[in-house]
């Protein structure tokens, strides 16, 4: 049998940088479509703002394997809409995944494919267990960037298409100063 060799990584803390590890960037013209206030989205598409940052360790797409990667989500808004990740389901639906805050806050927005939805806020050392079959999106709430680590089956795969055409079900929002959970005018049962 032939063993893969095992793998150390430094993750700076600081910057959620991995360094040597695949780098995605995610601008805000990538997130076309995705935020509710499109007049907010097209004025603030001017500037186009680097929205989000992957740094991923990608393994085969094999059977009991794992992946691992940093985001680094930058604080903002569109209209009254935090920054957030584009958002996904797993391909391979009854995969789960873990994810744990480094730095900054935040939270996720979770969804079943029915459109149930629960809110998760998270700060350093929060860990959030996605279970399978669950949507996911991260959403940064403060003032600097928030950064978090997510692990996950390496053939787990990413549907963005269903979130891409669908949305969620719920927005976060800043309302008075506070963040709020509210429906989405745009969701798609």
């Amino acid at each position: 049998m032939e063993y893969k060799n095992p793998l150390g990584v430094d993750i700076d803390l600081e910057t959620g940088v991995i360094p040597g590890a695949k780098k995605l960037v995610r601008r805000l013209s990538d997130l076309k479509g995705y935020f509710v206030d499109e007049k907010a989205y097209e004025e603030l598409l001017k500037e186009n703002p680097v929205v989000y940052e992957v740094y991923a360790v990608e393994q085969e797409e094999k059977d009991g394997d794992l992946n691992f990667a940093t985001t680094v989500l930058y604080p903002g808004k569109v209209g009254r809409e935090f920054f957030f990740t584009k958002g996904h389901y797993h391909s391979k639906a009854d995969r789960a995944e873990i994810y744990y805050g480094i730095k900054g806050k935040g939270g996720m927005l979770l969804q079943t494919p029915e459109g149930k939805a629960e809110w998760i806020e998270m700060k350093p050392g929060t860990v959030v267990y996605v279970p399978p079959y669950w949507a996911h999106r991260t959403v940064n709430t403060g003032d600097e960037p928030f950064i978090f680590l997510a692990v996950y089956p390496a053939d787990a795969g990413h549907d963005y298409g269903s979130i891409a055409e669908k949305g969620f079900s719920k927005l976060v929002v800043e309302e008075n100063g506070e963040v709020r959970i509210v429906d989405n005018p745009k969701w798609k049962e």
